[in-house]
């Protein structure tokens, strides 16, 4: 492998796996590898909320509650941080690792996570216009990757301004006063415009991706726990969106499956 495609492999993969190191199993770079082989990177119109949202479509307001944080289970019992109590003839775990510890007493152990900062800024004029994802390839500074979504999506940015996107990961999220070190190598990088640029918020995300070093699913994570109790999401499956969706529609189907064998024995 030449040193040009050395040099675009790191950073990209440290932004796709969130670690720097790159300790994540070879089973998952193939499989993370043959998905960009095939197919394009995408955002949603809408954002992000466009998945929740699509999900949510088919629901009524009293069978969704939101900003309700589950205190235990009971059985087949939802026990509310507000006191109040849902029986269930199923209950679906769609946490992640740390919550499902938590939830069940430390039956399901939770993997390791790998965090990641994200900073947000507006500004006059993107830097470059180009539908592209910027990567850091001589490794100096915080900075992994930076893009301008508002290029692709220009609903993303405030009206008439450009959204740019910076992610740290790693240990350089470590660095001290890591705002002003980003904003000195987007100085490096694109020139006192960058003095100019405002931020919009940052994000410190603890829980981003479960780590998933090898060995990498040698032992299969099944949806059912215990009886009416199923669990989902992206540490059951590949660390992604794609693999927090597939969990969902195997725990989906394990309870259907459940529901009509207990429906055939009655």
């Amino acid at each position: 492998m030449g040193g040009w495609h050395c040099f675009a492999f790191r950073p990209w993969f440290t932004g796709v796996f969130l670690e720097n190191r790159l300790t994540t199993s070879s089973r998952f770079f193939r499989f993370i590898f043959r998905m960009f082989a095939l197919g394009d990177a995408a955002l949603p119109e809408e954002g992000m909320s466009a998945i929740p949202k699509q999900l949510a479509e088919g629901l009524t307001s009293a069978e969704l509650r939101l900003n309700t944080r589950v205190d235990s289970l009971q059985e087949l019992r939802v026990n509310l941080q507000n006191g109040e109590a849902i029986d269930s003839q199923a209950i679906v775990m769609a946490v992640d690792g740390p919550e499902a510890t938590r939830l069940t007493h430390g039956q399901i152990r939770s993997p390791q996570f790998h965090s990641t900062t994200c900073f947000y800024f507006a500004a006059a004029e993107p830097p470059f216009r180009q539908k592209l994802l910027m990567l850091n390839g001589d490794q100096a500074g915080p900075i992994n990757n930076q893009c301008v979504p508002s290029n692709i999506v220009p609903g993303y940015a405030p009206h008439g301004q450009a959204l740019i996107s910076v992610s740290v990961v790693g240990s350089k999220q470590d660095t001290p006063d890591l705002e002003g070190a980003v904003r000195a190598q987007l100085r490096d990088w694109f020139g006192a415009k960058a003095n100019q640029w405002s931020l919009l918020r940052s994000y410190l995300i603890r829980h981003a991706l479960p780590d998933q070093s090898a060995p990498f699913r040698d032992t299969p994570t099944t949806p059912k726990i215990a009886a009416g109790l199923y669990q989902c999401g992206d540490h059951c499956e590949t660390a992604s969106i794609h693999g927090a969706m597939v969990s969902g529609r195997k725990a989906a189907e394990a309870v259907l499956a459940d529901r009509a064998f207990e429906s055939r024995s009655a």
